[in-house]
Order: structure tokens, then C-alpha cells, then sequence
């Protein structure tokens, strides 16, 4: 046999060994890796906990699938920084189809297994990719691994978000690609898949995945200038059909981002990538330091705690945009490395000058979040410079080889170095280098470098399927591995009691519509300092003290939260609320309805108060001001809510009463979208509630519509004349409901178009009809 016969032989039971690595194996690996990982989530012993997952992610759902048993439409949280929108917020899926997995699961458990299946869907999205764009099976099954298993995927696991955002990143853009060059029923998937992402609420992932398929649509070769144009307007298409089908999550959110704090003055470029960022993805505990609960972060950015790709990974996409010729591979590679600089924050050269021309990129927080577009293209690079190895033969494998062997050269040389640089430069601000864990991260990257790369050119002389399979499986495996060992556990787990209800020993607990609590100002810096190191009793004190968002699992309203959109004039007097070291708490308090506030050296204790006012008052005299005379006079120690009440300016020709008289309350019932109240006055008067303003708010008053006026510069107030009245103030979200009828006619228009394209396809390929002419009509 010459040599060319045995390649040609070698290349055909290789071949055959690639083919085995199908969709329906690969997702077997795949769901074996994670069980791997997490078997106690699985089997449902165990439950994430860790950072926002405990206090941000699990609140909400929990709230969500209250208000969902009730038959109720979370659009308004009443339980948080004195009421604000809920459904708008965005990322809290109350629209998101995959929402349903844990509204009818045990909660406790399902979440988390919420956030695995995303983690799955992710994985098998990025196979299928790549097999598209490389068409070699072991390359989509690297892909889709490393997309499943990297650092800032399993730091996405504790947002059910953005894990959710990233599982279906890789579906977006091949049922775009798709949709683009065949139309038909692909517009109509496209479209679909893209407003199941559109729904997760996870910004920057879903803008991420947009420019991301528009760069590769651009870059399509093979296109003429009609092939580009068509293909633009089924693009185009695509996008206006995601957009109207997600009206109605994105028409309130879009009105709540109006009225909140992050607009173009908006700006926090903190928590960008180091300078020195880059090294973490060849040694990732390079100047890291455990957070707490064992979990490492980078010095200076506390967003996620890694965004290592794995090293074998890195070194297959480097190798990919090192020597491909493929369009795609430039234009992942470009965007990478466009973004990579960009993630450096003021610190780099393009931030800056990017933010001054398009001041709206501030409304998007902490740069370091432009490494999800590195995070995405790294693993398809990857599968291009498996396939290139794969696809060499002759002269060109001997020229991979070098290339190969060059750049793990390299790398180890940087390993190396790295090594050296943090011993010689330890960090002394704060004080925590681990030298001995920084060692042995570079040492065992090194070891899944060789061992990754070796495993790559010794499938090269394997001729037998049996071995060619076992190599494919151990490779994925390291590839998983090199991941998985990377650094410490992100996501401790702890038993499911953790969230058992009735944690809260508030008594009398404050009820909704009745009183809040409140920390004060200085009391969460001693909570974090004295808070215990497990997991489990930390969560525990977190729920004592009603910290982040979980007030809501015990149904208690307080003064603060933790969300990302905040109404702007709350958050104004919040901010003097909680930026003043009061030695008495000031008259504000009162008006806010504030029964207990927390002790300053305990996380368990809260002090009652008694002289709160309930959450509608009547009666103050109205005296109007522009907003810093309001801000001025609401946190002054002489504020008397009992007697004044403040108003912008501009309403004092509206609003008609000027004495009023106290009324009195005969019922009022309070819900979460909705206030009823009966009132007996014997003059016109001002009722002032104690409720964040929102324009969705409005009033009725005996049936007959009356103006939510904004009082106390961040909450309502209504007129009501002499006599008895019946007042309701009800949520109304307008934007929701016009959205929910253009989100509707657009779902009808797509299925509408499901069944015409397949009309119209099973006509363009059916067999044409014979025409039998009688013969008194001869053809000429």
C-alpha cells in the first residue's frame, strides 16, 4: 500500500469515527458532563445559592409564581423601594415561555435545574453551529462543549437571565443564517427562536447576538449584489417580526427605562476588565482572590468570576485565526478582539471615545461584559482549526504541525512567564496574592494544553474507529475538564431547606399596604463583616435581614431592593435616605411608613416603631417647589408629612384644592396592582400615598377618571372634593397591553406564514402537469 492509499484510508476510518459523534451522542456526553458537575441539583438534593442566584434570581421567580397561583399579572411589585413595575424590569421572565418549567415544578429545585437546561440547550445549539459552518462532527462537539463549560457560562448560571440568553445565543444566529439565504418557513423559526431570547431580559447577550449574526451575514461569500439585497431583507424581516412579536415585554420595559436612573447621564464604567485581563484566560487565577464563600475573582471587577475559555480551546482559535482564509473565522476573530479592548473600560484606548460619541452605550453597565462576544466566537474558532487539522493532508499537514507546535510554544513560554511575574509583582493593594494557587494553575494549564493538542495530532495516525472514538470522548473530556478545574467551585450549592418559608421573625411583620422596614444606613457593612463563611447559614442571615430582594419570599415591604431599572425619583430620595448616618431617623421615615428598622450591630434584632403614618394621609398643605428644594425639605429634621406636602411647580395652576382637610378612611383593601378606597371628607381635600409614582397609575374617583398628581417628589397624590367617595387607584399598563395585541397579531402572522411558505414550497417542487390538447387543435 503507497502512502497516499494509507491517508486515503486513515482519512476514511476517521471519517467514519467523526460520524458517530451525532447529534443524539453528543447530547448524551453533553448531559453526562453536567451531571457530572452538578448531581445534586439533578437528582434535586441541592440548589444553587450563591450571589444573585440567592439573592436576586430566586426571589423573583418566587414572587412571579406567587402572583401566578393567585391569577395574577406581576406587573407592579409592591413589596420593593416603595413599589415599582415588575413585569418591565424585563429580566424577570415573567413573559418567557421557559418561565413555565418552574411555575408548576417545586421551585427550590426546579430553578436550578431551570439554569441547566439552559446550559444544555446552549451546548447543543453550538454543535449544531458548527457542524453547520465546518461540517466535521468532532469540531461541533468541541464547540459545544466549551460553549457549555467555560468561566463566564457557568458564572451566567446564578442569572436565570442570562443563562438563558446564552442557550439560545448559538440557535439565534443559525436560524438567522438559515432564514436569510432559503426564506420561507426559516423567516417564521428565525423569528420565533429570536423572541425566545428577546424574552430572557438579558440585554447585552441578546445586542451581542444581533451584531454579532449581522457581521456574519456581511461577510457571506458567494453573494451577488441581488443575492446581498435579498438576503438583507429577510434579515430585515427577521428582526422587525422579533421585535413586534416581544411587544409586550419590550413596550414596558421601554416606558420603565424612560422613568429610571440609567439615562445617557447615567454612566459606570467600573468593573471593566484589568489591563493584565488577558492572562486569566491562559492562567485563570493569575491576581485572583476568593470573594467570599470560596469563590475567586479578579481584582478590580466584580461581575463574573471567570471567563477562562479553556486553554486547549484558546490555543484551537488561535490556530483557526492564525491561518484560515474563511470569512466568518475574520470576522469572529475581529469582533473578539474588538470587544476584548473594549471590555478594558476607560482603561483602554476605544472605550472612552466610544462612550462620548454614543452616550447610550453608559445605559449598559460594566464593561467587562464585552467579553460575551469573545466567549461566543471562541469555541466556533476553535471548531475551524479542528476541521483545518483534520481537513490537511501532505505538505499542508506538515505546515499545520508547525504551526501547532509553534504556538504551543508560545503559550507555555506566556504560562511560564506569567508565573514569574506574579511572584516577582505580587499585589500588595489588597493584600492577597496566592502565589502557590497561581503555580499550580499555570502548571495544570500546561498539562491540558499538551495533553489537548497531543490528543489532536495523534488522531491524525489512528486508523482504527474503535480508538479514533475513545480519542474523540477523552478530548471532550479534557476539553471539560480543563474548564471545570479552573478555579474553585462558582456555584456553591447547599440543601433546598435553605428556602424553606417562615424565616422572618419580625413581629408584628409588616404587611403590605400597612408598613415597611428598613435597614439603617449603617448597618448592611457590619451584616457583611459579621455574616458566617457557610453557605447555608450565610443565606439564612440574608433572609434575617431582609437583604437584596429577599424580603419577597417573606412578603415583607421595605424601603430598598435589588433590581436593575429603579424609577428615577425614588432612587433620588433613596439615595439621601441611605447616604446620611442619622443619629434619629428623620420625619421621612414617618411618612414612609417605616415600623421596624434593623439594629446597627445585629442582623437579627429590629427595633419597632410606633409614630409611622399609614400609607394614604390627607390633609397637608400643599406647597410647591422645584425638585432640590423638595429633595432639601424632605430629608430636613423640621419635615412634618402630617402638615405639608410638596409639588413640582408646573402643576400649581392644576392643582385646585389649597386648604384641605383631613378625611377619613372608611375601608380600604390593598393588592398589588390596585388601592380601593372609601373616603368621607367634609371639604376638598389631598389624599397623599405613600407609593412610588409611576405613570401607570390611575385614579377613579366615583367611577369618574381623576389625575395621579407626583407629591413628595417620588409619590402620589389625589384630589378628592367633599363628601363620601369611592377612590380606586389601579395599575394600567397601557404599553403592556398594546404590546400583548401586537405580540398576539404577530404570533397569528407567523403562523399564517408557516402554512403559506409550505403552500408555496410543496408548489415549487411538485412534479409539472401534463396538458393533453384535443387534436382539433393542432399545435403548429
Amino acid at each position: 500500500m503507497n502512502r497516499t492509499q494509507g491517508e486515503g484510508q486513515s482519512s476514511h476510518s476517521v471519517g467514519r469515527a467523526e460520524n458517530w459523534l451525532s447529534p443524539a451522542r453528543f447530547a448524551l456526553l453533553l448531559a453526562a458532563f453536567i451531571f457530572a458537575g452538578y448531581p445534586d441539583v439533578v437528582v434535586g438534593s441541592g440548589t444553587f445559592i450563591f450571589r444573585d442566584f440567592g439573592g436576586f434570581a430566586y426571589p423573583l421567580a418566587f414572587y412571579h409564581r406567587e402572583s401566578f397561583w393567585r391569577g395574577e399579572v406581576p406587573l407592579w411589585n409592591p413589596l420593593s423601594e416603595c413599589g415599582l413595575p415588575f413585569l418591565a424590569q424585563w429580566n424577570t421572565l415573567v413573559l418567557y415561555p421557559g418561565s413555565l418549567i418552574y411555575l408548576f415544578l417545586p421551585l427550590s429545585w426546579s430553578l436550578s435545574l431551570y439554569c441547566l437546561l439552559h446550559q444544555f440547550i446552549g451546548g447543543m445549539g453550538a454543535y449544531l453551529l458548527a457542524h453547520r459552518w465546518t461540517g466535521n462532527r468532532l469540531a461541533a462537539a468541541v464547540a459545544g462543549t466549551a460553549f457549555a463549560f467555560n468561566g463566564l457560562t457557568l458564572n451566567c448560571l446564578m442569572w436565570t437571565n442570562n443563562i438563558a440568553a446564552l442557550g439560545w445565543m448559538p440557535w439565534v444566529v443559525l436560524a438567522a443564517s438559515a432564514a436569510w439565504q432559503q426564506g420561507g418557513r426559516k423567516i417564521v423559526a428565525a423569528a420565533q427562536i429570536g423572541t425566545l431570547q428577546m424574552l430572557t431580559g438579558a440585554p447585552e447577550l441578546i445586542f451581542t447576538t444581533w451584531v454579532l449574526t449581522t457581521a456574519l451575514l456581511l461577510v457571506e461569500r458567494r453573494q451577488t449584489g441581488s443575492e446581498l439585497a435579498l438576503q438583507l431583507v429577510r434579515f430585515t424581516l427577521v428582526v422587525a417580526l422579533v421585535g413586534s412579536a416581544s411587544a409586550a415585554q419590550l413596550l414596558p420595559f421601554l416606558e420603565l427605562l424612560a422613568h429610571s436612573q440609567r439615562d445617557q447621564n447615567f454612566a459606570d464604567a467600573s468593573w471593566a476588565m484589568p489591563g493584565w485581563g488577558w492572562a486569566n484566560l491562559l492562567v485563570p487565577q493569575f491576581y485572583t482572590f476568593v470573594l467570599y464563600l470560596g469563590v475567586k475573582f479578579q481584582y478590580g471587577q466584580g461581575w463574573t468570576s471567570s471567563y477562562y475559555m479553556g486553554i486547549g480551546t484558546l490555543a484551537l482559535a488561535l490556530l483557526a485565526a492564525w491561518r484560515a482564509h474563511e470569512p466568518r473565522v475574520w470576522a469572529l476573530a475581529s469582533v473578539s478582539l474588538l470587544a476584548s479592548i473594549l471590555a478594558l473600560g476607560d482603561e483602554g484606548p476605544l472605550y472612552g471615545p466610544l462612550r462620548r460619541v454614543f452616550p447610550l452605550i453608559a445605559v449598559v453597565r460594566f464593561p467587562v461584559k464585552f467579553v460575551l462576544a469573545l466567549v461566543f466566537a471562541t469555541p466556533f474558532l476553535a471548531a475551524w482549526g479542528i476541521s483545518s487539522l483534520r481537513a490537511a493532508q501532505g505538505q499542508f499537514w506538515k505546515a499545520e504541525r508547525v504551526r501547532l507546535v509553534s504556538l504551543w510554544t508560545v503559550l507555555l513560554f506566556l504560562i511560564v512567564a506569567l508565573i514569574w511575574f506574579a511572584w516577582a509583582y505580587p499585589q500588595v493593594d489588597p493584600p492577597y496574592s496566592d502565589w502557590p494557587a497561581t503555580v499550580q494553575s499555570g502548571a495544570s494549564r500546561a498539562v491540558f494544553l499538551s495533553a489537548i493538542l497531543g490528543i489532536v495530532v495523534i488522531l491524525r495516525s489512528v486508523t482504527r474507529p474503535i480508538a479514533a472514538r475513545w480519542l474523540h470522548v477523552g478530548l471532550l473530556l479534557l476539553v471539560w475538564l480543563d474548564v471545570w478545574t479552573h478555579a474553585p467551585d462558582q456555584n456553591p450549592r447547599v440543601p433546598l431547606a435553605v428556602y424553606a418559608p417562615g424565616v422572618s421573625h419580625l413581629s408584628p411583620q409588616p404587611q403590605p399596604g400597612v408598613a415597611r422596614a428598613m435597614f439603617k444606613p449603617n448597618t448592611k457593612p457590619v451584616i457583611e463583616a459579621k455574616t458566617a463563611r457557610d453557605a447555608y447559614t450565610n443565606y439564612l442571615c440574608g433572609r434575617l435581614a431582609l437583604d437584596a430582594n429577599m424580603n419577597l419570599l417573606e412578603g415583607i415591604p421595605k424601603l430598598d431592593g435589588f433590581f436593575s431599572l429603579a424609577l428615577r425619583e425614588y432612587s433620588e430620595v433613596n439615595r439621601r435616605l441611605y447616604a446620611t448616618q442619622w443619629k434619629e431617623l428623620p420625619p421621612l421615615i414617618d411618612f414612609l411608613g417605616v415600623s421596624h428598622v434593623s439594629k446597627p450591630d445585629s442582623f437579627f434584632d429590629w427595633s419597632d416603631r410606633t409614630n409611622y403614618l399609614p400609607m394614604v394621609t390627607s390633609g397637608p398643605e400643599p406647597v410647591f417647589a422645584d425638585a432640590a428644594t423638595t429633595l432639601a425639605g424632605l430629608t430636613n429634621s423640621s419635615f412634618d408629612p402630617r402638615r405639608v406636602v410638596y409639588f413640582p411647580r408646573e402643576i400649581e395652576p392644576h392643582l385646585r384644592t389649597r386648604n384641605p382637610t383631613a378625611a377619613h378612611l372608611a375601608k380600604q383593601h390593598f393588592s398589588a396592582n390596585r388601592l380601593d378606597l372609601v373616603v368621607e371628607t367634609r371639604a376638598p381635600t389631598i389624599l397623599v400615598v405613600a407609593q412610588a409614582y409611576f405613570p401607570a397609575w390611575r385614579a377613579v374617583v366615583d367611577g369618574r377618571p381623576a389625575p395621579v398628581w407626583r407629591a413628595n417628589h417620588a409619590f402620589q397624590a389625589v384630589e378628592v372634593p367633599a363628601g363620601t367617595h369611592q377612590v380606586i387607584l389601579r395599575y394600567e399598563d397601557r404599553a403592556f397591553g398594546c404590546g400583548l395585541l401586537l405580540s398576539a397579531s404577530t404570533l397569528a402572522l407567523c403562523v399564517s406564514g408557516w402554512f403559506l411558505a409550505g403552500y408555496s414550497d410543496r408548489l415549487r417542487h411538485s412534479p409539472s402537469v401534463n396538458c393533453i390538447v384535443p387534436a382539433k387543435y393542432p399545435i403548429s
